[in-house]
Formats: C-alpha cells, structure tokens, sequence
C-alpha cells in the first residue's frame, strides 16, 4: 500500500473520530458506542432492477441483493453495522461493499435498505448515520 493511500486513511479516521487519546486506531466500534451519531451526509442507493445481476460478488465478497439491509462505504470495515436515519425513520444495515463516492456523499444503500427509509423516487437524501457495536 502507498504513503499516500496511507496518509490518506490516516485523515479520513482522523476526521471521524476513529483515532483514540493515544494517536492509535481502534476499531470503529469500540470508539462509535462512545461517541454516538459520527457524520451527516448524503446517502444514495443502488441495485435498480437490473443493474446489478443477484449473487453477483459485493467488494467484501459476499453475494449481492438489492433486497438486502447492506451499504457501500469508502473506508468502515467490512461487517459494520450502522444506523442511518432519514426524517425519523432509521434502518441497521452491514457494511459489505465499497462505492467511488464524491462530495458530501457517503453511503450507498442497496435498494432495499433505502426504501426502508426513503422514496428511491428522492436519489439522495441527508441522512445521520450511528456505528453500532
């Protein structure tokens, strides 16, 4: 792995809090039943009827489905769960894929998780989302 891929991470824990008194990662959630609600963004969803074929293997490996309560995350562990909550109503979904987000985005539900939550009609919405232990 890179310096930079390195350093890179680095800030990103930083920023989320992930990073303990001493200057060294602990597993997120150890730190998230401390710290509660870590990040408002935005979260988006995919698995349209379609696009990606059932079974087909997520970035943690484990078989895709849009029916399933899972996201995408750039950096959490693979097996994280974590609550997102949109006007109200939260959903708990695993952390088993990896997406190539931009801006202020920072989830990506499968469909099913979504519309737990949302109207897939809306595309983004700001959510809260809470890593659980």
């Amino acid at each position: 792995m890179s310096k930079k891929i390195i350093r890179r991470a680095a800030i990103v824990f930083t920023l989320m809090g992930l990073v303990g008194l001493t200057g060294t990662l602990v597993a997120p959630s150890a730190q998230a039943s401390q710290m509660g609600t870590l990040a408002t963004c935005n979260a988006t969803w995919y698995g349209a009827e379609g696009e990606i074929p059932e079974g087909w293997p997520t970035a943690s490996g484990e078989p895709f489905s849009r029916w399933a309560l899972k996201a995408a995350h750039n950096s959490l562990p693979f097996g994280t769960r974590v609550k997102v909550t949109y006007q109200g109503r939260s959903v708990t979904v695993t952390i088993n894929d990896r997406g190539g987000f931009g801006g202020a985005t920072c989830l990506d539900l499968t469909y099913g998780a979504f519309i737990q939550i949302a109207n897939p009609d809306l595309g983004v919405i700001p959510v809260q989302y809470e890593i659980l232990p």
